[in-house]
């Protein structure tokens, strides 16, 4: 029997960017001892590695707009838009941290300390577009590794999100770049109002993005189809060299911010898919990146389930963990993506 590869994390729970009573604050992260608990079932790899950070943030984000949100953040506590997205003074240092534990694992992967990794950092990223922080993002953390691993030679990425949430912002980094191939799934008619599947992608870039906004209270009959359907015929056309995953434990049925209804088998069944696409194409190289989940002990399981699908694992059964509703067809949807997208 071959002994499974480690899974390479980093930990950055950046508990002095936080606001008590927001949903996205430092207690997301309240049960991650439990990982460490269960270190030997799921093999983890541990990584802690300095990067240096300017040069590879300013191939996303401006240094003008770095400086802006250094100055911003030196000023707070406060808000940077709506009322959604909090700093601190202490918000940069977090902000940078999450941009280094994500890089950390990346370098691990391409390093051969391990095939696949987790990054699980707060703040998140994919809401922040290259000038303009929101929905709790201050630093695009997927599209800045998308930039590095271009740099280490993965000339073509594949970028899948599975957050609730549209990630605006890391479309709108890559809609013109043909090499970086984003696909999302995501709630319909949500925050922040984009995702449509005619989205897809311009000038060099049309086709590059896949966006499949799903109705409420779709789950884990809408992932298969999705995977079967659109996800693995896309990643065997682009052949990827690397696949970078937004991975945001939100859509689960009972997140409060959202209505489907992902259950942690979902999340598992997801998760293998991932791994599966990374082996055909990518040397099994495949990296996680947190996102969204703010139901902490939701967001634990999904995390859970993650690494025992990467380690090849069943999941163990998590008693209660049943979609409420109906699931609502989405063949119509399928269809539609595919004759965009020429599947």
């Amino acid at each position: 029997m071959m002994t499974p590869s480690k899974i390479a994390i980093s930990i950055v729970p950046s508990p002095e960017h936080t606001l008590q009573g927001h949903p996205e604050n430092v207690d997301r992260f309240e049960y991650f001892d439990k990982l460490m608990d269960e270190e030997k079932a799921y093999v983890i790899h541990k990584v802690d590695r300095p990067i240096a950070l300017d040069q590879i943030i300013h191939k996303v984000h401006p240094s003008e707009y770095v400086q802006a949100l250094t100055q911003a953040v030196q000023m707070g506590p406060g808000f940077l838009d709506y009322g959604d997205t909090y700093i601190t003074q202490e918000s940069m240092n977090a902000a940078f941290n999450a941009v280094e534990g994500t890089l950390s694992v990346l370098s691990a992967i391409h390093e051969g300390a391990s095939e696949h990794g987790f990054a699980l950092i707060r703040p998140p990223g994919h809401h922040a577009t290259a000038t303009q922080a929101m929905g709790f993002c201050l630093l695009n953390n997927i599209a800045i590794a998308a930039r590095y691993a271009q740099d280490l030679g993965y000339s073509k990425v594949l970028i899948v999100d599975f957050d609730v949430h549209h990630g605006n912002g890391t479309q709108a980094i890559f809609q013109e770049d043909p090499k970086i191939v984003y696909f999302s799934t995501h709630q319909a008619g949500i925050f922040p109002g984009t995702g449509h599947v005619g989205e897809s992608g311009q000038n060099e870039g049309e086709g590059s993005i896949i966006n499949v906004p799903l109705p409420p209270m779709a789950g884990d009959k809408a992932i298969e189809l999705i995977c079967d359907e659109i996800l693995i015929p896309i990643a065997d056309r682009l052949m990827p060299d690397i696949l970078l995953v937004s991975a945001g434990f939100d859509a689960h049925w009972n997140d409060p911010l959202a209505n489907l209804q992902f259950t942690i088998g979902g999340y598992h069944y997801f998760a293998s898919v991932l791994k599966t696409i990374a082996h055909r194409h990518c040397s099994g190289k495949v990296l996680f990146v947190l996102e969204g989940g703010y139901n902490p002990n939701t967001l634990l399981n999904g995390i859970r389930a993650t690494f025992y699908a990467l380690a090849e694992e069943l999941l163990p059964e998590i008693a209660g963990d049943d979609a409420r509703y109906a699931e609502p067809t989405i063949e119509s949807l399928i269809a539609n993506v595919k004759h965009i997208h020429s599947l």
